[in-house]
C-alpha cells in the first residue's frame, strides 16, 4: 500500500488539485482507515483552507439507488392553513430545495376516538396519498413525500395559492362561458380520476380551487376509493354528495356525476341545488329556468342530479357535453330538434354563421342544380346509417340514445329510408334490453341497501313494510292472497330469498300472521336451492323465544345450516342454537372475518356465560363491521356480564349512535344510568321502554340476555310497574305488539 499522505496532500485532495494517479492512491488509503481517523485527517486538512466549505458528510456506506436528504431540518413547518375531520395542513419550506411546499398530518387520536377508528382514519390517510400520488394530472395537486411528521403519518405536497371556487364565483362575476370553461378543467381531472378507476366522493366548491393566473385543481381526495369499494360506508358532504353516498353504496362515478351537477349548478345560478342538506331528496331547480341560463347547460345539471341510471356514466361524458357547448352552443341533453339545433351553431360559432350566408348566397346562384343532389344526399345518409350500425355499442345506454336520436334525424329528412327504419327498430329493442337491466339494478340496489340496513342496525321500524315493498318489486306480494309467482330462476334469486328471510322475521315479531305465512312459503316453494328451500319449511314452523326465532331441530334445519348462503341468513336471523354454534365456528375455521358467523358464535358464547370468547368475537366483529349496531350490543352484554360499567357505557354509547330505537340497548341504557348515579333519567329511560315490555322478561326466562338487562334494573332500585307482560318488536313502529 503506499504510504500515508502527508497534511499538504489531504489539502490538495480536498482542493481536488492532486495528479490522477496520487488523488486515486490517496482515496485508496482513505478507504481503509477507520471512520474516526479519516474524520480527524480531513478535518485538520480542511482548517488549514480558507476557500473549502465541507457541508456533506466526507465518507459514509455507500446505498443503492436513491435516498433522499435524511436532515432533520429539512422541512421547516409554518403556520396552519387548513384543517379537517382527518388532518391539518401547514405551510412548510423544504430546504434542500428551497421551496415552499403544504404539509399534510394526520391528527392525534381524539379522547373519545377507539383505538380500531384511529387505526381506520390512519389507513385512509395514507390510502388517500397513495391514490393522490396515482393520478398525475394538471388539475390534481402531486404529492412531493410521505413519512411522519411529529410522529404521526403525513406527506407532502404542492403548495398552492388561490380560492375556493364558491368564493371565486361571488366576487368574481363572469360571463357564462367563462365560468364553464374554468369548471371543465375539474371536470377534466375528474375523468381522469374515473379513467384510472378512482371516485372523489366529495366534491364541493371548497375543493376546488381557482388559482391566482388561472390554474384549477381539485383537493381533499382523502375520502377517494376505487370503484366498487366503500360498501356500506358513508362519506360525503351532504349538501353535495349523490343521495345513494348517504345509503352507503360502493363507489360509482355517477357519485362523482351528482356532484358535478350540483357544482355546474352553482357555477351557473350562484346557488346549490339542495335547500336543506338533511333531505337529500329534495333538490330545487327552478332557477335553471332564468333566461341567463343556456338551455343545454340546464339541462346537463338536470341529468347529473337525476336518478343514477339516468345520469352521465361518468365524469368523461360531461367533459364531452361542456365542450360540445363550447364549440357549438348546445347539448345532447337538450335534447333539441334540427331547426333549434342550427340556429344555436349559427348563434355560437362565426365561422358557422360565415358559412351559412356563403351557403345561402350559392343557393340563391345554383338553386336550380339542387334537385340533382337528392340522389347523392341520400347514399349519403344511407352510407351514415350503416357506419352507426357497425359502430354503436348497444350495450352503453348512452350509445343508443345517441344513436337513436341521429337516427331520428336522418328519418326526418329521408322519412322513407328502410335502413334507418331497420336501425331504428334495432336500437328501441335494444334500449328495452338496457331497459331492462337497468331495472334490474335498481331491484339489486335496494335489496342490497336494506341488507345492508340490518347489517348495521338491526330491526327499524317499518322494517316489515320496507322488506315487503322491495318484494313487491319482483312480483312477491305476500299482503294479498295472489298466487306466489315462481322466482327460483330469477337472476337476483339468491338476493329474493335473503329478503323473505328477513320480511318472515319482521312480519312474525309484529304478529303479521298473513305475511309471515306466505314469505315462509315463497320461500319453500320458489328458494333457488334445496338449502334455501329448507330454511323456508323451517320458518313456516318456527317460534319465537322473547325476540328471536328458534331453530327447530330437524333434517331442514340441517339441509339449511349446510349451505354457506342459506347458512350466512340462519346465523343471521335466529336465536343461539347448538347447530349455529357449530356452524358458525366451522365457517370461521376458514373465514375468520365472516360478519354474521361471528355474531352466531358471540352469541352463543354469551348464552354458555363463555365471557372471554364473547369479548374477543364481538372485538372482531367490530373491526368487520364498525358501523353495524350488533358487535356493540354482544360487548354491552358481555361487560354487564362482568360488572365493569365503563366498558358497558362505551358500549353502549356506540350501539345507541347507531340505533336509537333498539329496545335492548335502550335498557342497558338504563343500567348504565343507574349505576352512575342517575336515577330519575334511568326511570325516564324504563317508563320510555315500557313496564309490560320489561315485565315479560321478568316473568318468562328463556335464556335472552335481556333478561339479566331487567335483573340489573331491578337490582338497581329502578321501578318497573306489576302490568301484564306484553312483549313488542325490538325496535317499535306503533303498529301493534305481540303478545305472550
Amino acid at each position: 500500500m503506499d504510504p500515508a499522505p502527508t497534511p499538504a496532500e489531504l489539502a490538495a485532495y480536498l482542493r481536488g488539485s492532486l495528479p490522477k494517479d496520487r488523488f486515486a492512491a490517496i482515496d485508496q488509503w482513505l478507504e481503509h482507515q477507520p471512520d474516526e481517523e479519516v474524520g480527524r485527517l480531513l478535518g485538520d486538512a480542511e482548517s488549514q483552507m480558507t476557500q473549502v466549505h465541507l457541508d456533506m458528510p466526507l465518507k459514509a456506506p455507500p446505498e443503492p439507488g436513491f435516498v433522499a436528504d435524511p436532515s432533520r431540518s429539512r422541512l421547516h413547518a409554518g403556520d396552519v392553513i387548513g384543517e379537517g375531520g382527518m388532518a391539518v395542513v401547514q405551510r412548510a419550506a423544504d430546504a434542500s430545495l428551497e421551496r415552499d411546499v403544504a404539509l399534510k398530518v394526520l391528527k392525534p387520536r381524539g379522547i373519545d376516538e377507539s383505538l380500531d377508528q384511529f387505526y381506520l382514519r390512519a389507513q385512509a390517510f395514507r390510502r388517500e396519498a397513495a391514490l393522490t400520488a396515482s393520478l398525475e394530472h394538471p388539475a390534481i395537486p402531486p404529492i412531493y413525500d410521505i413519512g411522519r411528521a411529529e410522529g404521526r403519518p403525513a406527506f407532502t405536497m404542492q403548495r398552492l395559492n388561490g380560492r375556493p371556487l364558491d368564493e371565486r364565483l361571488r366576487d368574481e362575476p363572469r360571463p357564462a362561458i367563462a365560468l364553464v370553461e374554468v369548471f371543465l378543467r375539474a371536470v377534466e381531472a375528474i375523468a381522469f380520476a374515473h379513467s384510472r378507476g378512482v371516485v372523489h366522493r366529495d366534491l364541493t366548491p371548497a375543493n376546488i380551487l381557482v388559482a391566482d393566473f388561472g390554474a384549477v385543481y381539485v383537493l381533499d381526495w382523502g375520502v377517494a376509493a376505487r370503484i366498487g369499494e366503500g360498501d356500506g360506508v358513508r362519506v360525503g358532504t351532504p349538501a353535495w354528495m349523490a343521495p345513494e353516498q348517504a345509503m352507503g353504496a360502493p363507489a360509482d362515478p355517477r357519485m362523482d356525476v351528482f356532484a358535478l351537477g350540483a357544482l355546474l349548478h352553482l357555477v351557473l345560478t350562484g346557488q346549490g341545488p339542495r335547500p336543506d342538506p338533511g333531505r337529500p331528496g329534495l333538490l330545487e331547480l327552478d332557477r335553471l329556468q332564468d333566461r341567463n341560463v343556456p338551455r343545454g347547460l340546464a339541462a346537463v345539471v338536470r341529468r347529473c342530479l337525476s336518478e343514477p341510471t339516468q345520469r352521465y356514466p361518468d365524469a368523461g361524458a360531461i367533459v364531452a357535453e361542456l365542450r360540445r357547448w363550447l364549440d357549438e352552443g348546445i347539448t345532447v341533453a337538450q335534447e333539441a330538434g334540427r331547426l333549434e339545433r342550427a340556429w344555436l351553431r349559427l348563434r355560437h360559432s362565426k365561422q358557422v354563421r360565415m358559412a351559412a350566408g356563403s351557403a345561402i348566397l350559392l343557393l340563391a346562384v345554383v338553386g336550380s342544380a339542387w334537385w340533382l343532389h337528392l340522389h347523392d344526399a341520400r347514399q349519403a345518409a344511407v352510407q351514415r346509417v350503416e357506419r352507426m350500425a357497425a359502430a354503436v355499442d348497444l350495450n352503453r345506454p348512452e350509445a343508443v340514445r345517441v344513436a337513436q336520436a341521429e337516427v331520428e334525424a336522418l328519418l326526418a329528412s329521408h322519412p322513407g329510408l328502410p335502413e334507418a327504419h331497420a336501425l331504428a327498430e334495432r336500437l328501441r329493442a335494444a334500449g328495452d334490453v338496457l331497459a331492462q337491466q337497468t331495472r334490474l339494478a335498481e331491484q339489486r340496489l335496494r335489496f342490497r341497501q336494506l341488507l345492508d340496513h340490518v347489517r348495521r342496525t338491526g330491526p327499524w321500524p317499518g322494517e316489515s313494510q320496507e322488506w315487503q315493498s322491495a318484494l313487491a318489486g319482483v312480483g312477491i306480494e305476500l299482503g294479498s292472497a295472489a298466487a306466489l309467482p315462481t322466482w327460483h330462476d330469477h337472476p337476483l334469486a339468491v338476493d329474493i330469498a335473503e329478503a323473505l328471510v328477513w320480511a318472515w322475521r319482521a312480519a312474525a315479531e309484529r304478529n303479521q300472521s298473513v305475511e309471515a305465512a306466505r314469505a315462509a312459503q315463497a320461500l319453500a316453494s320458489g328458494g333457488p336451492t334445496p338449502g334455501w328451500r329448507a330454511l323456508g319449511r323451517v320458518c313456516a314452523v318456527s317460534r319465537f323465544q322473547a325476540h328471536d326465532p328458534a331453530l327447530p331441530a330437524g333434517v331442514d334445519a340441517a339441509a339449511a345450516l349446510a349451505e354457506p348462503e342459506s347458512a350466512g341468513a340462519v346465523m343471521a336471523a335466529f336465536a343461539p342454537a347448538a347447530a349455529i354454534d357449530a356452524r358458525a365456528w366451522e365457517v370461521l375455521q376458514d373465514r375468520p372475518g365472516d360478519f354474521w358467523p361471528l355474531i352466531a358464535a358471540a352469541r352463543a358464547a354469551l348464552a354458555q356465560r363463555d365471557l372471554h370468547s364473547a369479548q374477543h368475537l364481538g372485538l372482531v366483529a367490530s373491526g368487520a363491521e364498525p358501523d353495524s349496531m350488533y358487535p356493540p350490543l354482544i360487548l354491552a352484554y358481555e361487560a354487564l356480564a362482568r360488572g365493569d360499567a365503563t366498558d358497558l357505557s362505551r358500549a353502549v354509547g356506540r350501539g345507541l349512535r347507531i340505533n336509537p330505537d333498539h329496545t335492548e340497548l335502550q335498557a342497558l341504557q338504563a343500567v348504565t344510568l343507574a349505576r352512575a348515579g342517575h336515577r330519575a333519567d334511568a326511570q325516564a329511560v324504563v317508563d320510555r321502554i315500557g313496564a309490560a315490555h320489561l315485565q315479560y322478561h321478568l316473568q318468562h326466562r328463556v335464556g335472552h340476555p335481556m333478561e339479566r338487562t331487567v335483573d340489573a334494573l331491578v337490582l338497581a332500585g329502578l321501578r318497573i310497574p306489576d302490568v301484564a307482560p306484553d312483549l313488542g318488536p325490538v325496535a317499535p313502529d306503533g303498529q301493534g305488539h305481540r303478545h305472550h
